[in-house]
């Protein structure tokens, strides 16, 4: 592993002389705390008094250690090269302060973005003051705290708002205890329990068992961990909601093998703030009441780790994204977790770059300030495992399956993230399940350093919810007959999987002819790992049962690249009109040999056979234009730079044909 510069402020030379909260600073006054007993309940809440603060993810005693061990000049411990990007990053938000605006967003998505640049704001600020002292982050962090402590309220109509704002002023209230002007610390407390915790009962999160979950309950965790002396009873009764509220979401999100099913950012949101809020447990109480025992959570590191891509995106379904180079803190907690630093395989990738640094500046006011926000939490992570980031390794597995909502087989034939490794995602799974698109088949490929099979991820969801309410539907509504299925990207023609431009109407009321049923759930039936290919077989019969009597699909990734083998029965009294359809964003010539894409000057062919002389594939390509026969639209994005590419062909009634598709370098 290349190891970063270490470029240490000038102020970490002297932090050890610093009190950084150590001890009770002239002119602190605080509220009286509440006299009522501590409880023990599922924790032993008498253990935050004795902790005192900081209490939350670090206690003095680790922000002790953490100041000795990187303020050795040159240490090239991971820990030390963590403190280095984030204190860089600290300069960058102290020194460019930003406008936390209230202001609602349209689409119903209340002061989220706010929210988020807040706790990204006041999470860094507090770090920093904490390993250096340096008077500049916590007067940022007083001048943001005023201000949001300032707001009417913290948008509980959604409740992600005041979950990310709740963590980001409960942090820096923690750390900052001893430091902060007392009318900040108290407008900060007074805040926290009216915005915060008097605001959680009866919010659906507390029963939903998807990523707002996770976030509202860390968000409330660390609320209550925060104001615990000054209100007792409310601290705890917020925790002990949160405890089977968590544990009931993630039996449903991990299980059985660690796929999640609302896809890469998803994971990256909803898990980066579990590992926070198991964290926060295990500092505060030493215990986290097994929250991570829950099946398929531990194993979703793996999944992760396969979700990268060799050229640095990911695998894209639903409305996971593609998520472009983009830094996963949650990674290091697994990393510490099984003190496997092959976890960090992607991540290192990306420090290697310059990505967690960002020494360029030109990506810390873009999209990567989202996932930013959370990385303050991992020296936490690599403190509380005694993960010491010694001795390099890559991940000794090329195949990954999981089961679940959505089944997912994935393979990395190497780990270099170079034009060497083949990549290949295969999704199953329902178009009804949250985030779902009519992807069910689909498959993301890379080879040659190139992206050739890909899936356009998730559109701005505040303009096309409210585009769709005004139209009379609605994004999240998952029916058949719903104007979700209109989107172009969320339908299965824009998708790399079968499409059949037929109809028995046994599914009613389709709003085209051509769409996936909503309720069919692709399954994998086997999964293959030899030196003679690695891939999977899946069942999509379910998604497309309206046309044809039987649908499956086999990859193999071998020598000769990825080989795709569609096994298709029409029904009885019924031809099967078949568009097998690949997106891409490479070019598209169509040859009577083969269909020939083009992309960064390197070349792939497809070509198919046929195991019927009488059904003769014809080559094919589409634009991503709205169909003729779909009603005319306003709210689809451009999506013009990318193509289709394929073949038709049509499966005569009550008859078995199998096409073997090779995508060749």
């Amino acid at each position: 592993m290349k190891t970063l510069s270490l470029i240490v402020s000038a102020a970490l030379a002297a932090v050890m002389s610093c009190s950084c909260g150590q001890g009770t600073p002239k002119g602190f006054v605080a509220t009286p705390d509440d006299t009522a007993s501590d409880t023990v309940a599922t924790f032993d809440y008498g253990r935050l008094t004795k902790l005192g603060h900081p209490r939350i993810l670090m206690t003095a005693k680790d922000f002790k250690f953490l100041r000795k061990a990187v303020s050795a000049k040159g240490n090239p411990d991971l820990l030390s090269q963590v403190n280095t990007i984030l204190l860089g990053l600290s300069d960058h938000y102290a020194d460019n302060p930003e406008k936390l605006v209230y202001k609602v967003a349209p689409g119903g998505e209340g002061i989220l973005g706010t929210s988020r640049a807040a706790l990204r704001r006041l999470f860094f600020m507090a770090y920093a003051y904490r390993v250096t002292g340096v008077q500049k982050y916590l007067d940022a962090a007083v001048a943001d705290l005023r201000t949001v402590c300032g707001y009417k309220d913290w948008s509980p109509s959604h409740y992600l708002d005041v979950a990310e704002m709740s963590l980001g002023v409960a942090i820096a209230y923690d750390w900052l205890f001893y430091d902060l002007p007392n009318d900040v610390r108290e407008l900060a407390r007074e805040k926290l329990i009216e915005y915060g915790l008097k605001t959680y009962p009866g919010q659906w999160y507390l029963d939903a068992t998807n990523n707002w979950n996770q976030v509202c309950n860390a968000g409330m965790i660390a609320a209550a961990l925060a104001v615990y002396e000054k209100d007792k009873a409310l601290a705890v009764e917020a925790i002990e909601k949160a405890i089977p509220s968590n544990r009931n979401a993630m039996k449903t999100m991990y299980a059985p093998d660690g796929a999640y099913p609302e896809g890469y950012n998803y994971w990256g949101y909803g898990t980066g703030f579990e590992t926070i809020l198991l964290q926060m447990l295990q500092t505060a109480f030493g215990s986290t009441a097994d929250l991570e025992q829950a099946e398929g959570f531990l194993p979703s590191g793996k999944f992760m780790l396969f979700m990268d891509t060799p050229t640095g995106g990911s695998f894209s379904f639903a409305d996971g994204g593609n998520g472009k180079e983009i830094i996963q803190a949650p990674m290091w907690w697994f990393a510490g977790y099984f003190g496997d630093e092959s976890m960090l395989a992607y991540e290192k990738q990306l420090m290697d770059k310059g990505m967690y640094s960002d020494t360029d500046g030109h990506l810390l006011q873009s999209g990567q300030s989202y996932n930013r926000r959370l990385m303050p939490a991992i020296p936490s992570f690599i403190l509380h495992n005694g993960f010491k980031g010694e001795g390099a390794g890559k991940p000794s597995q090329n195949l990954w399956h999981g089961d679940g909502i959505v089944p997912l087989v994935m393979v990395h034939t190497g780990w270099n993230y170079d034009e060497g490794d083949h990549y290949l995602g295969i999704k199953g799974g329902a178009a009804s399940s949250n985030h779902a698109h009519m992807d069910s088949g689909s498959f993301v490929y890379e080879s040659q350093g190139v992206r050739w099979s890909d899936d356009i991820g998730n559109p701005n969801y505040s303009f096309i919810n409210e585009a769709l309410k005004n139209a009379g539907g609605g994004y999240w509504d998952m029916r058949q007959v719903s104007l979700r299925w209109d989107i172009v990207k969320m339908n299965n023609l824009a998708h790399s999987t079968l499409s059949f431009m037929n109809s028995d109407g046994s599914v009613q009321g389709k709003v085209h002819v051509s769409d996936h049923v909503v309720s069919g759930k692709g399954t994998i039936e086997e999964c293959f790992d030899s030196a003679e290919g690695k891939g999977a077989r899946i069942d999509m019969t379910a998604a497309v049962s309206d046309a044809v009597a039987s649908a499956k699909r086999t990859f193999l990734v071998t020598g000769k690249g990825l080989v795709v083998e569609d096994e298709v029965t029409a029904k009885p009294g019924m031809a099967a009109k078949l568009q097998w359809r690949m997106l891409t964003p490479a070019s598209v010539t169509v040859t009577k040999e083969g269909n020939v894409l083009t992309q960064n000057g390197k070349t792939l062919k497809m070509t198919v056979t046929s195991s019927s002389a009488s059904v003769v594939p014809a080559y094919a390509s589409w634009t991503m234009d709205r169909p003729k026969d779909w009603t005319p639209r306003t709210w689809d994005p451009d999506d013009s730079q990318f193509s289709i590419a394929g073949f038709t062909a049509t499966i005569p009634a009550g008859t078995t044909v199998k096409f073997t598709t090779v995508l060749a370098d």
